[in-house]
Formats: structure tokens, sequence, C-alpha cells
């Protein structure tokens, strides 16, 4: 019996690049202290405060973002998020 050869874990580069672009999560969906599922639009920038307000329970100011509804991603979000990392990388 012939053994085939290993498959290659050699990477080939794509034929055409594509660029890649990042940007935080822009919705968080959780459930208040009342058992209601809430769906919430989160801006560039604001993800690290929402999370600390669900963490600490603090359900009057996640109700103030405004209802997620499928608002997706621009380009400015993207432009927002590569700025938010070049000011961190500053600061350390």
């Amino acid at each position: 019996m012939e053994r085939s050869p290993p498959p290659s874990t050699e990477t080939k580069p794509l034929d055409t690049p594509t660029p890649i672009q990042t940007a935080q999560a822009n919705n968080m969906v959780y459930t208040d202290d009342k058992g209601i599922k809430h769906s919430i639009y989160l801006p560039q920038g604001t993800l690290r405060r929402a999370s600390e307000y669900l963490q600490n329970k603090r359900w009057d100011d996640l109700a103030k973002f405004e209802p997620y509804t499928n608002q997706g991603y621009t380009e400015d979000d993207f432009r927002v998020f590569r700025e938010m990392n070049i000011n961190q990388g500053q600061e350390e």
C-alpha cells in the first residue's frame, strides 16, 4: 500500500490582498432585573462602559443606550477604533 504524503502546512498568499478592518462590538443583549431582554446599540468607545454597567447591574444606565436596530458599521466606526488603539498604544 502506498502512503499519501502528509498535508502541507505551508501558508500560501491570497491572490488578492484583502484589507482587514476591526471595530468593537456595536450591540449588547442582556436581561435586566425584571427579566426583560434588551438589545442596545453601542457606539464605538462605549463597550467597556456598558460592560461595567452590566457587571454592576446598573440597569438605569444601560437603559439610556438606544435600542439596537441592526445599525451595522460605518467607515467612521473603523476609524474611531483605529484611533482608540493608537491612543492606547501611546499611553502605555
